[in-house]
């Protein structure tokens, strides 16, 4: 009866998304980090972006940075032409400049969705990884880096509103 049930199920069942639907909706999972990003990167007052946790580390203007240089580190892997018309280290320096920093994150949110897009397409793999798993791996990395540029934003005494704090949340 269970194999029965298994086989009907299968000759049945319609996918829920046609492969193109999904990958516009695992690039809108992109886009909507990208965005997170940005609300709490527009949100820091420049005086605020040479903040450090109690902890010391990164302030909060090289953490910016920090997520812009690892998508180039990977990009100088993946995208080899693309990677090269962009800025592939912020440095410190640059990263106190809030129009540059910000102009230099869109840069890279750009070129790692038209990366993500093609591997999705095509199926690539990038150093062994499927675009959706190194998507995965990216969100998960520069979303634990907000949380440390807010950590450092608290500490300094810089605690940003609760429209931003929580709205990173508003997938």
């Amino acid at each position: 009866m269970k194999r029965l049930l298994i086989s009907l199920l299968l000759l049945f069942a319609q996918p829920c998304f046609s492969q193109s639907d999904l990958i516009t909706d695992i690039l809108s999972t992109w886009d909507k980090h990208v965005e997170m990003s940005h609300k709490l990167l527009k949100a820091v007052e420049a005086r605020y972006l040479i903040d450090k946790s109690s902890s010391g580390g990164r302030n909060v203007a090289d953490q910016f940075a920090h997520i812009h240089n690892v998508r180039m580190l990977w990009m100088s892997q993946i995208n080899q032409e693309e990677f090269k018309k962009l800025d592939d280290v912020v440095d410190e320096k640059e990263s106190l400049d809030k129009t540059y920093l910000t102009g230099t994150l869109e840069a890279s949110d750009k070129l790692i969705r038209q990366t993500l897009e093609q591997g999705l397409r095509n199926q690539t793999k990038f150093v062994g990884m499927s675009a959706v798993r190194f998507m995965g791996y990216l969100i998960a990395h520069e979303a634990h880096t907000r949380g440390q540029i807010m950590l450092a934003l608290k500490q300094s005494g810089h605690e940003m509103p609760s429209q931003i704090a929580f709205g990173i949340w508003e997938w």
